[in-house]
């Protein structure tokens, strides 16, 4: 069975000429990397260019896991402090429901680089608050690590 191309050609390269007559091939190459996550395959912007623009959907993706994040640390330095006693007194003061600050304080122990990671939005790909929602985060930092980077393969 032959495999199935994944990236086909759009267009044909361009040929111009100089203005001495003689003609040359041109062809346009955008950077990208192809990146398999899970069941699909995404695009992901070239590092070596950091002028790119982020897509939306990254940029919110990244607000939403920050956000989550900063309140896992917040709530995590609340009880360690002695200000709350328990979850259930975080979900009253937040308005939501116990389940919902349990799951999003994995977060809380996440291991520092990835903190700093997600901070400077660099994290994987696939990477969100959904993933750590539905997953369970180990307490080990390397177990985290093999985790979080097989989100990429």
């Amino acid at each position: 069975m032959k495999a199935k191309q994944v990236i086909e050609q759009a267009g044909q390269a361009q040929v111009r000429q100089i203005k001495d007559g003689a003609q040359f091939q041109f062809t346009s190459v955008i950077p990208i990397r192809i990146v398999r996550h899970r069941f699909s395959k995404v695009i992901v912007q070239p590092e070596e260019n950091p002028d790119c623009a982020t897509t939306n959907w990254q940029a919110q993706m990244d607000a939403n896991l920050m956000k989550s994040l900063c309140k896992a640390l917040y709530w995590q330095e609340q009880i360690d402090s002695g200000k709350v006693t328990n979850l259930v007194d975080i979900a009253k003061r937040e308005g939501t429901d116990k389940v919902r600050v349990h799951k999003l304080m994995k977060l809380a122990r996440l291991a520092p680089h990835y903190v700093e990671t997600i901070a400077k939005g660099k994290g994987p790909i696939g990477l969100s608050v959904q993933f750590f929602v539905r997953k369970t985060l180990p307490y080990h930092w390397g177990e985290q690590e093999e985790l979080l980077d097989s989100l990429s393969k």
